[in-house]
């Protein structure tokens, strides 16, 4: 086996491809992961990384050829093994691949973690199917996201009987909770009524987002509930639009309501307005949720949380609509008391919603009208400092105008955006027809381009 080592005193990062300590020989307090790869250099600038993202935890080194001498044993006392993977050419991938397999084969509850040098969402969505907990592209790795990942590996937790220490504790978290026939690979959304995970389920070919409502805890779900859950997701599971997300199974257990629904490594379009949106690009976006939400109307659904994070991408540059009235939230009066910070569904919230209306059809519209304004513009048609300023906006404040240059969706934008729902639009397909005859009109207007002379 080689070795190599370095050391840095700024970092206290162990770099060796020696055996790691067993579980119970740590220093108290250190939490390892280990990091494989064959170049040091590369290696180091992860582990870097990963004390930048989370300072609790401290890194391992080792070479591929390192690793793969390295007994099951030794490997669970780590709390994440992180594989560094080539994906350019494709057959250098193998290798780590295999490794990567046979890791999880053999200890199906350590998290490991890939970062690919030259993948895409192929090699993204592989990666998981093999056993990965999560993926990033080694050249843009958020430290925030990476923290958010490392996070549940360090937070106490009570140890499942017959284990000891940090990595027993992360291995329970990370099965939890349980739904039979899927495993839970990482929590990727949040909410007070209901929790997402990247789950495994050995029916589909790929990895879904697994949508957990828990029954008893601080959301209880009454019977009423059930039933709204359970009918809800039966009209979801028929329909068959490209611009939703599939509906691959859902259920009810004791303790959880769950949906599974397919899962898009590309992200969200909240992931794509952090950079700047064509004219082009946002009216095809637009129409896309329009003529979802002609579908989901038409079968007497309202999303009534339509916002960036629940618009997933594709690699066609196509964007599908998912969670589907799994949160309901009613802003009431007592809302409009609180400050302090606040993102999501309030930027997008409709007038009738925070005034404790239940919203129809065109509440839904309304929010496609906030959307809409912020991938043409770049910013939110309405903000403020306080939950309570971006609410009294939405109900009070005119309508913010476009730049001159595309003054010509202001009309449109209008319509949307109108605090009466009856001056809205009446339905996905009248808002589908008006964008149509402005993009039909715009073309129109271009100048042709002037004829060479001969």
């Amino acid at each position: 086996m080689n070795s190599q080592t370095a050391t840095t005193t700024s970092t206290t990062i162990t770099t060796t491809a020696l055996v790691p300590p067993a579980a119970g020989e740590r220093v108290r307090g250190t939490v390892l992961c280990l990091i494989v790869h064959d170049e040091l250099e590369l290696r180091l600038r992860l582990a870097g990384l990963v004390r930048r993202a989370m300072p609790k935890i401290d890194a391992d080194t080792v070479t591929r050829a390192g690793f793969d001498a390295i007994s099951i044993e030794r490997l669970r006392a780590y709390v994440a093994v992180m594989f560094i993977i080539e994906f350019s050419p494709p057959e250098a991938s193998a290798s780590s691949l295999a490794s990567l397999k046979r890791l999880h084969e053999q200890a199906p509850n350590l998290p490991i973690f890939v970062f690919a040098r030259g993948g895409n969402e192929r090699t993204a969505a592989r990666t998981m199917k093999m056993g990965a907990s999560d993926y990033w592209p080694i050249h843009s790795v958020i430290v925030g996201e990476l923290c958010s990942a490392l996070q549940p590996l360090i937070e106490p937790a009570p140890a499942p009987a017959g284990t000891s220490g940090a990595s027993g504790a992360a291995a329970d978290r990370w099965r939890q909770p349980e739904v039979a026939g899927y495993t839970m690979m990482k929590k990727i959304a949040q909410s007070s009524a209901a929790s997402v995970y990247l789950a495994r389920n050995d029916e589909f070919p790929q990895p879904v987002a697994l949508k957990v409502e828990a029954i008893t805890g601080q959301h209880v779900v009454s019977e009423a509930d059930r039933q709204r859950f359970t009918k809800e997701c039966e009209i979801l599971s028929k329909l068959n639009h490209r611009s939703i997300a599939n509906v691959l199974d859902f259920g009810t257990t004791e303790d959880y309501l769950y949906l599974a629904l397919e899962y898009f490594p590309c992200g969200s379009l909240r992931e794509r307005l952090k950079h700047p949106v064509s004219e082009a690009d946002a009216v095809n976006y637009a129409h896309q949720i329009g003529e979802a939400l002609q579908i989901v109307h038409a079968a007497r659904v309202v999303h009534r949380d339509l916002k960036p994070s629940n618009l997933m991408l594709t690699n066609e540059n196509r964007l599908v609509l998912i969670d589907f009235g799994s949160a309901r939230t009613q802003f009431t009066t007592n809302d409009l008391a609180r400050s302090g910070d606040c993102t999501g569904t309030p930027y997008y919230v409709c007038p009738e919603q925070i005034e404790d209306r239940d919203p129809d059809a065109r509440g839904d519209l309304y929010s496609l009208g906030v959307v809409f304004f912020e991938m043409l513009s770049g910013s939110l048609p309405y903000s403020g400092k306080t939950l309570a300023e971006i609410l009294a906006a939405h109900r009070g404040a005119p309508v913010p105008r476009l730049p001159e240059q595309l003054s010509a969706y202001q009309p449109i934008i209008d319509r949307l955006l109108a605090k009466d729902p009856k001056d809205r639009y009446g339905s996905a397909a009248e808002f589908l027809d008006a964008l149509d005859s402005l993009r039909t009109e715009l073309m129109t207007r271009k100048p042709s381009k002037p004829q060479r002379s001969a």
